[in-house]
C-alpha cells in the first residue's frame, strides 16, 4: 500500500491525487485480506508437516 502511494507521488508529481481517508480504509482491508489469506490456511490443515514415513 505504501509502495503504490510512493509510486503515485513520485512519478505523478503534477497530478492532483490526494490519499484521503477512503484510500486509507481500502488500504487497511487491503493488507489484512492479504494478511489473513497468508496466515489462515495453515489453521485449517493446508500445508501440514507430516515427516516422510510416518502417515
Amino acid at each position: 500500500v505504501l509502495a503504490i502511494e510512493r509510486y503515485v507521488v513520485v512519478c505523478k508529481p503534477m497530478s492532483n491525487f490526494r490519499f484521503g481517508e477512503n484510500h486509507a480504509i481500502m488500504g487497511v482491508a487491503f493488507s489484512w485480506i492479504m494478511a489473513l489469506a497468508c496466515a489462515a490456511p495453515p489453521l485449517f490443515g493446508w500445508s501440514r508437516y507430516i515427516p516422510e514415513g510416518m502417515q
